[in-house]
């Protein structure tokens, strides 16, 4: 069997048939290929008919850039954030969030992140509305600033997605000031009650960020992960923006609810 085998060295190099290579040097015309040499016309041409190509790669090295620091960028353990939710009226969240971050981490120095959030769900749009379902159905959030109606129909059935602030208020965590507190308590199921909002219409300091602070309510969700520093923000919220209710406040809230029903 082995004798039968056929041995390559023994093969003359006129006896292999080199006509497959002819065929991949041959050009569509026919004509076999040269070695293009590389001038500006050449370049010019190039980049004329193929500079999309460029353009393509170049937005696809930025994109896949920008996805790997995304998918690699530090992000801050729940414990170590706190995250508000402004869901009663529109406010510039940013703004509001650069004058509350410097007394936060002067309270606060071992936490890392704080961020505000605005989402009108006291408004007509239905995207805000499903923005705000998604965030709740996610557990994200520590402090929320929303409407009366909004907090009566998420406890309902018991105030169990909420945190008991009564500890807080009693210890001087939260110094809820003259505000009256009796429109937060809620009773659970075992018969007891707690104070589980503060009432946030007296947080006229918000005007000046865009927000009415008119039938709000204050409360640290159950489920955010940091309570003692959600109830630190929460104070700064109070201590910030609570005042007496400025001189022509009837008459701009007045004018806000004519606006938001013309719209």
């Amino acid at each position: 069997m082995y004798n039968e085998m056929i041995n390559l060295t023994e093969i003359a190099v006129e006896d292999i048939d080199f006509s497959w290579y002819d065929v991949l040097n041959i050009t569509a015309g026919g004509r076999p290929m040269t070695k293009q040499r590389i001038t500006k016309k050449w370049l010019k041409n190039h980049v004329s008919y193929s500079w999309w190509k460029y353009l393509l790669l170049a937005a696809m090295c930025v994109f896949s850039i920008d996805m790997l620091f995304s998918m690699t960028a530090y992000r801050a353990p729940e414990e170590k954030k706190v995250e508000v939710y402004i869901l009663n009226d529109y406010v510039a969240a940013e703004s509001v969030r650069k004058e509350l971050e410097p007394l936060f981490f002067e309270r606060c120095p071992d936490q890392e992140e704080l961020s505000v959030l605005s989402i009108n769900i006291g408004s007509d749009d239905m995207y805000a509305r499903m923005q705000f379902t998604t965030y709740a159905a996610a557990r994200q959030g520590d402090v929320y600033m929303l409407p009366v109606s909004e907090l009566q129909a998420l406890t309902q059935e018991g105030p169990d997605a909420f945190v008991d602030l009564t500890s807080y208020l009693e210890n001087g965590v939260i110094n809820a000031k003259d505000i009256d507190l009796s429109s937060g308590v809620m009773r659970r199921a075992d018969g007891t009650t707690g104070i589980y909002a503060i009432p946030a219409d007296t947080l006229y300091g918000l005007m000046a960020h865009g927000n009415d602070p008119a039938g709000s309510m204050l409360c640290l969700t159950s489920y955010g992960g940091n309570d003692d520093h959600a109830a630190e923000v929460l104070n700064l919220l109070i201590e910030r923006y609570h005042s007496e209710k400025p001189e022509d406040y009837d008459r701009m809230h007045k004018e806000r609810q004519n606006q938001s029903t013309l719209f």
